[in-house]
């Protein structure tokens, strides 16, 4: 037996092998290729006994609460965000609404203020309209026609109620009318505007009667009286003293009495200028009196001002 028959397997696990001597080589083998082949077959790993082990990324499912809780901040947040800007924008609303009603509070205290000088003027027209038409009755010469022509020269008064309506019209332009949250506030306030309109539109008729009776007037009135007469105001006649009204009816004026056709004119159209303003007096006017004053008082309540 040769030296090399002699030689033991070393195991891998590091036990003692068997030596070849108790081993018989295979038919038709010699010994050296049944120890090779032998080596060959130990020397083959095990591949059912390994494991194999991936190495890359591994993703962990979320759960879906996990998801809905995302879903929900997200939610939260833009909710927050439109409830700070909408409480912003409501902010600015109601600040410009008051600052708008204390500018409507200023202008409805001057209708009032322009209503009374309105009132009173037209109470001192529709008087020396009925001085008139009894003076017409009787012969205009001498002292009855200086107060005839006294009172004539105020017959063309057209001065319109100065109303303050700036404001309201700057708050429609703008489209500012949605500040206004409560609706009954802002149905009178519109109602009150339409009430304005309708005497606007009307003395715009008294004001062309007016301008048509400056023709009649002027062939009633001696240029020479006119000029004494015409610095006093209409709004002023009852104010004036008892002397100064002595003088200006003693005055020396020419006869009235061949200037009819002109005075029945003018007399005509007077009394449809007095029966306009006694409407205007007893009914539009107070009424937009009545409402100017409600509407201070609803706005002074509704936005807490002085």
């Amino acid at each position: 037996m040769s030296d090399e028959q002699n030689i033991k397997e070393q195991p891998e696990d590091g036990t003692p092998a068997a030596t070849n001597k108790s081993k018989k080589p295979a038919e038709g083998k010699t010994v050296d290729e049944e120890n090779i082949q032998h080596s060959t077959t130990n020397s083959q790993p095990n591949n059912k006994n390994m494991e194999v082990h991936h190495h890359g990324h591994v993703h962990e499912k979320k759960k879906w609460l996990e998801y809905v809780f995302q879903f929900f901040m997200l939610f939260l947040a833009v909710f927050c965000g439109f409830l700070a800007e909408n409480q912003r924008e409501h902010y600015i609303e109601n600040h410009r609404a008051k600052d708008f009603a204390k500018s409507l509070v200023q202008d409805l205290q001057n209708d009032t203020a322009a209503i009374n000088v309105q009132k009173k003027s037209a109470g001192v027209y529709i008087a020396i309209t009925d001085s008139l038409l009894k003076l017409g009755k009787t012969r205009l010469e001498g002292r009855d026609a200086a107060r005839f022509s006294f009172y004539t020269r105020f017959m063309y008064w057209t001065v319109p109620v100065l109303w303050n309506r700036a404001t309201f019209e700057q708050i429609k332009n703008s489209g500012s009318l949605r500040y206004f949250k409560n609706h009954q506030l802002l149905a009178k306030l519109i109602k009150y505007e339409v009430l304005v309109n309708e005497i606007g539109a009307e003395f715009k008729d008294h004001q062309t009667r007016g301008n048509a009776l400056l023709s009649s007037i002027n062939e009633i009135i001696e240029p020479s009286y006119h000029q004494i007469i015409s610095r006093h105001f209409l709004w002023s006649l009852d104010t004036m003293t008892r002397e100064t009204l002595e003088n200006i009816f003693s005055a020396n004026t020419e006869s009235l009495e061949n200037k009819r056709d002109e005075i029945r004119k003018m007399l005509n159209m007077i009394v449809v200028q007095q029966r306009n303003l006694r409407l205007g007096t007893n009914t539009r006017w107070p009424r937009a009196e009545t409402m100017a004053i409600e509407l201070m008082g609803d706005l002074k309540k509704e936005y807490h001002l002085k």
